[in-house]
């Protein structure tokens, strides 16, 4: 049974905000390549008083709608998040973040995956920068992990069908 995120995420919320951390499977495509729909999990944790770039937070985008992304800019009390599959930013107010990552699960391991190793923070800094040319390379990666359908998706785009 899948309970829906408008529900599911405000428990989440006051469960870290209570102290404890919480596993979370995620959803959606958004954090592509690094995490997968349905395949990986995020540990999430209290929000700490420091954000920093590069935090993956856990945050309410509109009323009743959340997002995983990653931070690339704080300005004041302003966030601007993105998911690493995304193109386009989301703007946050601090009082927003309901929670941050503390690492993934991901390819059905048990073995936590910290953010706090350089591995993972060599990956989020390069695939930052790489956001000029990114759109290109989720396209070469979609076409090697799901040929057919990224094929079918970008002959539907050509044709309008």
């Amino acid at each position: 049974m899948q309970i829906p995120n408008e529900i599911l995420i405000p428990e989440v919320a006051e469960l870290v905000k209570k102290g404890h951390t919480v596993t979370l499977p995620l959803k959606g495509y958004s954090m592509r390549p690094y995490l997968e729909d349905g395949r990986d999990k995020a540990l999430l944790s209290s929000v700490p008083k420091t954000l920093r770039v590069g935090d993956v937070i856990l945050a309410e985008i509109h009323p009743k709608r959340y997002a995983l992304h990653r931070i690339v800019r704080i300005e004041g009390e302003i966030i601007t998040m993105y998911g690493d599959g995304n193109f386009s930013p989301e703007y946050i107010e601090k009082q927003d973040v309901m929670a941050i990552a503390l690492g993934f699960y991901r390819k059905g391991s048990s073995k936590l995956d910290a953010v706090d190793t350089f591995s993972y923070e060599l990956y989020w800094k390069t695939w930052v920068r790489l956001r000029p040319i990114r759109r290109y390379l989720l396209l070469i990666w979609k076409l090697t992990h799901y040929p057919k359908a990224t094929i079918k998706r970008i002959i539907k785009r050509l044709t309008g069908r």
